[in-house]
């Protein structure tokens, strides 16, 4: 009997181990063209991103990471779609009106209003000696949507959320890189004002899909893996500006 139960363990350890190497997600394979596209397009842009994440202490390895699902998936002619509603209606009534991802980096109108909020009342805003306007008015959401509308302005926001996050939460910087890449990705694609124990749960569940309507058959991944991917098998992580006012 004795002798049963450990060869039932041992048996349960190899199940366990071949079934987590059977089912390691080989992501580069799976997006194909699209990853290479992405990869392009981060190696033509990364050294003038570098400027503004250095400019802000930010690790640029990480930082290409946490938006490469997003790069992935990009498709220019829904963002032009998405970013002329947005003009239209966000800025006439705010994100109850319009509030679609646009640019490269997809970020929302409602993302760069929290960013904006929590960076003025952060000491990063005495430190950098810049506020945004965030005033309820159309000429604020315009100069918002300007911001959003320019990769420059988005890697200014991605490297403030990053930031805003280190400050949040303390202990993140104690993580490993790809840890923190993981949790810095989750927390950009499914909340950004989320607390540390739901940012930890929403790792484990799979929302990404790069079709442009979800149905029953979309398949569905975990961003964080995809972002984590990049940084570890790609090289990324072996490698004073204007104010901003309005």
């Amino acid at each position: 009997m004795f002798l049963i139960r450990i060869c039932d363990i041992v048996l349960w350890l190899l199940l366990v181990t071949s079934s987590t190497t059977a089912f390691s997600m080989n992501h580069k394979k799976v997006f194909g063209d699209d990853w290479i596209k992405a990869e392009q397009y981060v190696s033509e842009h990364q050294q003038k991103w570098k400027e503004t994440f250095d400019f802000f202490g930010v690790d640029a390895s990480v930082a290409e990471a946490i938006v490469f699902p997003e790069l992935v998936r990009y498709s220019m002619w829904q963002d032009e779609i998405e970013t002329a509603v947005v003009n239209n209606l966000y800025i006439a009534g705010g994100k109850q009106h319009a509030n679609f991802s646009i640019g490269r980096f997809q970020m929302k109108p409602s993302f760069a209003e929290d960013v904006d909020n929590e960076w003025n009342h952060s000491p990063l805003a005495q430190e950098f000696d810049f506020v945004f306007d965030t005033h309820d008015t159309s000429n604020a959401r315009k100069n918002r949507i300007k911001r959003l509308s320019t990769i420059e302005g988005q890697v200014r926001y991605l490297a403030i959320f990053i930031r805003l996050q280190q400050l949040r939460h303390p202990r993140l910087l104690k993580l490993p890189k790809a840890e923190q890449v993981r949790y810095l990705a989750t927390a950009y694609n499914r909340s950004y004002t989320a607390s540390w124990d739901d940012i930890l749960r929403m790792e484990k569940e799979k929302h990404f899909h790069t079709d442009i309507i979800k149905t029953g058959h979309t398949r569905l991944y975990r961003y964080g893996d995809i972002a984590v991917e990049y940084y570890t098998k790609t090289g990324v992580c072996g490698r004073r500006c204007p104010k901003l006012i309005g």
